[in-house]
């Protein structure tokens, strides 16, 4: 009789029964696992993502006791084990281990081979064409599958070997297969870039273990490379030389003159592109070069250049005579435009490319409204785009036109990672309008402005003041800055008409002015607090009581709490589980990842995803959650969309959220912690993003020393980006070009051309 209690100990041998959890990209891996030992199914978790139902493997670990779900080993080590059974080959062949090779056929295979079963498909695999239903190419896929699990195991000894723990070691697994040994063994490096949570340090730690030297240049290439990226997630198209050398020497502990030396060789081979600064020599006492990752590069030039064509490009204008129409408009409309706003529509109609710029309550919407009702009477066609999907919902709604983000405008291919709309391909129609500009980076902008033909006019709208854009570049700054496009400022405040203080406000946050509280019957608030934890305590109260009791809003669906980070005692991470328990406890769960997903929460999509037609930004709420068949789903504005539990990184809690992923939305009521926790982000910029997010109220809480260090500091932190000089060269006529890239051997001599 079997011991009723299974193992304690953390050795088991034994096979994997299912998976209740499986994440792919990282590894990690909850099974149920039967225990040869106690007779005993128990869960199993660790980097077991790689394996297959059925296989049979021995596992040393650690138990652990689980707050929610119990006792569970977490495997530290294991070793694949060939069934011993004839159902557990059955039961291992039917996994899924080859697309096509079921239940009934393994156990047709089985039937002929018997215990040798894998002996056969190993070593005689012309044996297994005997079995009816097996063609040749099931034969060979079976074959390479059954090799592939024994070769990964030795891949994974191999990893181990080297000190990367099994989770590490999983992914590497996973992104190379059966060759990652090899991979690794010729350029430890390529780490950094491939496979997720192994950056430079770790990569740069395994070199050191397979012998690579300090000074090898090898190591030398993937430092500069590896800070170049840094520098990237920060912004910057490039980095100075001098800055690029001095920070990769800080990171390696080295001497410089070694590192300046790699440059040429790297530009050589065509992995960095290193030029003189775009702009006139004159502006340049003594011109230092500058190095770009070589997309960004290609990206930045890119955008200059399709720019600069639809600019100067021989056109025919839209059929449409300005003046008569913005009367038109007027006319129907039943509104008065000021100038400002006729003059952004009339360069709207007559531009090749025009900029609308201004802060909320300006009527830029109006604008766009405008045009789309234009357009339409003259039978013309009209685009509308933005960058995320809320934008575009936002768009679609406050002019009742049709918009698409830039993505599916562009017609992105997830498989290809392509757009099909490119300078082959372009878009078709009359006009696009392309909301929110500013948060729009210098690579999809590449990939937008060489995808408009010449024929079609171009209107660019965004806020110069808002954050800019995550990805790398200065896009709309430097357009405005460049002098190039014909731009409207619209400066005129309509909703302050209407009693607006959320307006007010933002535009006195432009002008230094720290915002103060309003009075009764306003729309902003500042509610003070003590500290960090006083400030967490009155959030919680105000979005489970106050607001929704004073202004008749729902938390869940009207409140929105914004954070300009998400650590700290008032992050978006501890504001989450917070808002979680109080607004949706005692609901059917499931934690993946460290989060907890509920029926009833309110989630959020972190990236685009074109199978299931929901992308970066999109809201949602669980609806119900298959703990047996191991996924949820989520019900989004359009539509209900199913994820399996390996897919729930694409998503989370959405009480609290960052201000940067707030850009291009609207919220009934918006809540912002604002303490001095937060210095690193307390400036201009995102104060004024975060309170124009707000519609009919918003709320900082926080410390009056915080708002005041938020409002005062406009630096928000230069963008190394040369988009702007790359307008202006493309024009002057003086032989001076963006293209003045340093040959190899490093002499400072200017060459041109492609």
């Amino acid at each position: 009789m079997a011991d009723p209690n299974p193992a304690p100990a953390g050795n088991l041998l034994g096979t994997i029964e299912r998976f209740t959890f499986r994440n792919p990209d990282t590894g990690w891996a909850v099974v149920r696992f039967a225990d040869e030992t106690s007779g005993q199914t128990l869960t199993v978790v660790g980097p077991l993502a790689q394996l297959k139902e059925g296989q049979r493997l021995q596992i040393t670990g650690k138990v652990v006791q689980h707050p929610r779900f119990g006792p569970q080993l977490q495997a530290e080590e294991f070793t694949a084990i060939a069934p011993s059974t004839l159902d557990g080959i059955e039961a291992y062949l039917a996994s899924g281990l080859v697309k096509g090779i079921g239940p009934a056929t393994a156990k047709r295979i089985v039937a002929a081979f018997g215990a040798d079963t894998l002996h056969v498909i190993e070593h005689d695999p012309d044996r297994l064409r005997t079995v009816r239903g097996l063609g040749e190419r099931k034969v060979e896929d079976l074959c390479a599958a059954v090799n592939a699990q024994k070769d990964l195991q030795n891949v994974m000894v191999f990893l181990r070997t080297y000190g990367l723990g099994p989770g590490l070691a999983a992914r590497i697994v996973r992104r190379y297969g059966a060759n990652a040994s090899a991979l690794v063994q010729a350029n430890p490096y390529r780490l950094a870039d491939d496979v997720i949570g192994i950056g430079f340090r770790i990569a740069d730690r395994l070199a050191g273990e397979m012998g690579i030297a300090p000074e090898a240049p090898e190591r030398l290439d993937a430092a500069l490379e590896f800070q170049l990226g840094q520098a990237a997630k920060d912004g910057h198209c490039f980095l100075p030389e001098a800055e690029l050398v001095a920070r990769t020497a800080e990171l390696l502990a080295c001497g410089a003159p070694g590192l300046a030396a790699r440059l040429p060789e790297l530009a050589k081979s065509g992995r960095i592109v290193r030029q003189l600064p775009p702009g006139p020599a004159l502006l340049h006492d003594d011109p230092q070069p500058i190095v770009y990752p070589r997309t960004l590069h290609a990206a930045e030039d890119g955008v200059a250049r399709a720019l600069h064509e639809l600019l100067t490009a021989a056109r025919t204008p839209l059929p449409i005579k300005p003046a008569p129409a913005v009367a038109w408009f007027e006319q129907v409309s039943g509104m008065v435009l000021p100038e400002g706003q006729q003059d952004a529509l009339a360069r709207a109609l007559r531009e090749p490319v025009s900029v609308v710029t201004g802060g909320p309550g300006v009527g830029k919407t109006t604008i766009v409204r405008a045009l789309a009702q234009i357009l339409a009477q003259k039978q013309l066609r009209l685009l509308l785009a933005a960058p995320t999907g809320r934008a575009a919902k936002r768009l679609e709604e406050s002019t009742g036109h049709a918009a698409a983000t830039l993505h599916r405008l562009l017609e992105f291919t997830p498989n290809t990672g392509k757009f099909a709309r490119n300078r082959e391909q372009p878009l078709e129609g009359d006009l696009l309008v392309v909301d929110e500009l500013s948060m729009l980076d210098v690579q999809l902008a590449y990939a937008l402005f060489r995808a408009v033909p010449k024929t079609m006019s171009l209107v660019l709208v965004g806020d110069p003041n808002q954050l800019p854009s995550v990805g790398p570049g200065n896009v709309l700054a430097d357009i405005l800055a460049s002098g190039r496009v014909a731009t409207t400022a619209l400066t005129r405040i309509f909703r302050q008409q209407q009693g607006s203080d959320i307006v007010r406000v933002a535009h006195g946050i432009l002008q230094g002015e720290v915002p103060q509280s309003g009075s009764e019957g306003s729309d902003f608030y500042f509610v003070e607090a003590r500290d960090s934890a006083h400030a967490r305590n009155l959030i919680r109260e105000l979005v489970t009581q106050r607001i929704p009791r004073r202004f008749g809003l729902d938390p869940l669906r009207d409140v929105q709490v914004l954070c300009p980070m998400y650590r700290s005692e008032v992050g978006a991470d501890a504001l989450n589980r917070d808002l979680q328990d109080l607004l949706n406890p005692g609901q059917i769960e499931v934690e993946r990842g460290g989060k907890i997903y509920r029926v009833g929460d309110k989630v959020l999509q972190t990236k685009n995803d074109y199978e299931r037609e929901v992308y970066n930004g999109d809201t949602g709420r669980i609806t119900h959650l298959d703990s047996g068949a191991a996924k949820l789903f989520v019900r989004f504005p359009e539509r209900e969309v199913e994820y399996r539990f390996e897919d729930l990184g694409e998503l989370v809690p959405a009480y609290a959220i960052t201000v940067h992923r707030s850009q291009g939305s609207e919220y009934p009521a918006v809540v912002l912690p604002l303490v001095t926790d937060h210095f690193l982000m307390l400036k201009r910029a995102l104060l004024y993003t975060a309170i124009t997010r707000g519609k009919k109220l918003v709320v900082v809480v926080g410390s009056r020393k915080a708002l005041e260090l938020a409002t005062r500091n406009a630096d928000d932190g230069r963008r190394y980006s040369g988009l702007c000089e790359r307008l202006r060269d493309l024009v002057r006529g003086d032989g001076v070009h963006p293209e003045r890239v340093l040959p190899p051997e490093g002499p400072r001599d200017r060459i041109y051309g492609e």
